[in-house]
């Protein structure tokens, strides 16, 4: 495959392929990729607090047609690839805190409302809705659960126990997600990620939670979030 030559930091203002950019680069005001052709894994390291990110199953076709941005001042905007179909983010630049705030604030909505529109597809009576996310130092995750009337009655029947209904682990359903891959770079590129990601649920939940008016509800309904470990 092509060699992933570094992207530099600060650039001329347009929009450049990775292959635009030669070996004379200088390493510690670039991002450097280094990619397991074996197992298909993307690693590189962002200039926000040198933090390594990580991409599974990505192609050597994909990589080669990134996408880099440099805005009016010639810094690094964003870099962006297609993986799977889909327009993957790798990087964001940040002017400040208010602008990573807006920024976050505007994902957070849209991915709520994806969320919210595969939940609203279920045509039967929802019982529960269940939210439950996660972070660690690079891993971080955001889904919804739903479970049905006649979900919930198996489950009571099961376990003997209404606690049982309520745990999302007793159900067989899908997790339905949004884009949790642009979720872990946009927040991972700010100052603080922990804080960040706390912001996004809180965003998300309670997107979520107002639209609970759309869904088709058992009169036991119950919304419940929760963080899992």
């Amino acid at each position: 495959m092509p060699e992933l030559h570094d992207i530099p930091l600060t650039y001329k203002e347009g929009i450049y392929s990775i292959a635009d950019f030669n070996k004379d680069i200088d390493g510690n005001n670039a991002i450097s990729f280094d990619y397991d052709t074996q197992y298909q894994i993307l690693t590189y390291t962002i200039p926000v607090g040198k933090r390594q990110l990580t991409l599974y199953n990505v192609s050597e076709d994909e990589l080669i047609r990134m996408c880099v941005v440099y805005n009016r001042e010639g810094m690094l905007s964003k870099v962006t690839a297609t993986l799977n179909g889909r327009e993957a983010l790798l990087y964001i630049y940040y002017k400040d805190s208010e602008h990573a705030r807006q920024e976050i604030h505007k994902f957070a909505i849209q991915n709520a409302g994806a969320i919210m529109e595969q939940i609203q597809q279920c045509t039967d009576a929802l019982a529960r809705l269940f939210i439950e996310y996660y972070s660690d130092s690079e891993y971080m995750d955001y889904h919804a659960k739903i479970a049905t009337a006649a979900q919930v009655e198996l489950i009571k029947q099961q376990y003997h126990s209404e606690d049982s209904c309520d745990n999302a682990g007793n159900y067989p359903s899908e997790n339905i997600e949004g884009d949790n891959n642009m979720l872990i770079t946009m927040v991972r590129c700010t100052d603080c990620p922990s804080e960040t990601f706390q912001y996004v649920v809180e965003i998300m939940s309670k997107y979520i939670e107002e639209a609970l008016v759309t869904l088709n509800k058992t009169e036991d309904f119950k919304y419940i979030c929760a963080e899992y470990d």
